[in-house]
């Protein structure tokens, strides 16, 4: 198996230092069996499929592959993206004598991921339970538990995983961000600020602070903290989409175009820059409504997933006139028709496909629509639900008193 000494830096993410060390000792000892494994689940984090198997092979002699060898092939299956493969071998492995925290948390991490929170809290509290002293054990285990709206376990496990590991990034925006959701956004902000004294200059803290104080209102402060985030961060396309943004929100509106298209120049284009993009070319004076668009088409290519895309390309296409673009309405039909198959429960594509079919003169099936949302009660956000009640009462006119 791994030695302690590798496992302890493997779960402190001390890679390069792994490797030098594992490196170091297969010089002296070419079989050296802890070296093998430990450099086997570096290639497979990195995805080197080759490389796993010709250390596996050498780590195992020729023999059955152990537990050790075992949870480096799931680590790999996992990187594969062949996660059910990767979730029946970890669950395999979780019987294994004696237990050992890597396949419960294998297990967890992936149950998590499937939205199975229940079972992911179950395995993730016995990677805790086997090594309190892996922060990304916390870690894990805080997120499953904010998803069942566990919020004190949440913080507490958040704590935890700061105490062991106050260089972990990640750590700080999950709390910022679980404070954001309950409100406090002033204790969001303080704990960003925080984990910025000790990481200068991350990403990812940066990112959470700019949208903190933009929740907050302030909105300069935040265009300034996404400035410094691009310019420390000049080749990473999201600092520089979040830039975009804030240009956005300041009515910038050249500034942030010209962002959006550099990162289509360098071939780095995301969902969100066309997003960003779009609402740029909508909210110009004139609009470019075709510009608008081709991006919010694009946006839509990029994450085959998202709903927003064609929910706001057809919202667009329902205000544009046919003579402006031809079978508007046609193609705003096909747009939020595809925003519900991506997002069935979502109401907003529902509305606007209430508010086509009425358009279209389509009155039973505008009328169908407008009363699945109100159907919805108080699950209905109110301003949706007003819009519906309106779609109502001028298709089917105002309640008369009996």
């Amino acid at each position: 198996m791994t030695t302690p000494r590798y496992e302890q830096l493997l779960k402190a993410g001390r890679l390069s230092q792994v490797r030098k060390e594992a490196e170091a000792a297969l010089r002296q000892n070419p079989s050296d069996r802890g070296a093998l494994l430990a450099l086997a689940k570096l290639a497979a984090f990195e995805g080197e499929e080759l490389k796993v198997e010709a250390l596996l092979a050498r780590a195992s002699l020729g023999t059955a592959e152990d537990p050790e060898a075992r949870l480096v092939r799931a680590a790999l299956l996992t990187r594969r993206g062949e996660t059910r493969a990767a979730q029946a071998l970890y669950q395999e492995l979780t019987r294994a004598q004696p237990p050992r925290a890597e396949a419960f948390f294998g297990l967890g991490f992936l149950l998590a991921a499937t939205g199975d929170y229940p079972g992911a809290r179950g395995a993730l509290e016995r990677a805790v339970q086997l090594e309190p002293d892996v922060a990304t054990h916390h870690f894990h285990l805080a997120r499953v538990l904010f998803a069942l709206r566990e919020t004190q376990g949440g913080f507490q496990h958040l704590e935890k995983a700061l105490r062991l590991d106050p260089r972990h990034a990640p750590t700080y925006l999950a709390w910022a961000v679980a404070l954001q959701a309950s409100g406090q956004l002033e204790a969001a902000e303080d704990i960003l600020r925080q984990g910025l004294k000790i990481i200068p200059n991350d990403a990812f803290l940066l990112s959470g602070l700019s949208d903190v104080l933009a929740a907050r209102g302030r909105i300069s402060e935040a265009a300034a903290v996404a400035e410094t985030l691009a310019r420390q961060h000049p080749n990473d396309p999201a600092s520089l989409v979040n830039l975009a943004r804030f240009r956005l929100m300041e009515n910038r509106f050249a500034e942030a175009l010209s962002i959006c298209q550099l990162l289509t120049s360098r071939g780095q284009a995301t969902a969100r820059s066309a997003t960003v993009e779009a609402q740029v070319l909508e909210s110009m004076a004139p609009p470019d409504v075709q510009g608008a668009i081709n991006a919010w088409r694009l946006a839509m290519k990029l994450d085959p997933r998202d709903w927003g895309a064609p929910n706001n390309l057809g919202n667009l296409l329902l205000r544009v006139p046919d003579e402006l673009v031809p079978d508007a309405t046609t193609h705003a039909r096909e747009a939020l028709e595809e925003a519900r198959r991506r997002a069935p429960q979502r109401p907003e594509p529902v509305l606007n496909l209430a508010l086509l079919h009425a358009r279209l003169g389509e009155m039973d099936k505008a009328r169908s629509l407008a009363r699945e949302l109100l159907a919805l009660g108080r699950g209905l956000e109110k301003g949706l639900r007003q819009q519906a009640e309106r779609l109502l009462e001028q298709l089917d006119g105002p309640a008369r008193p009996e």
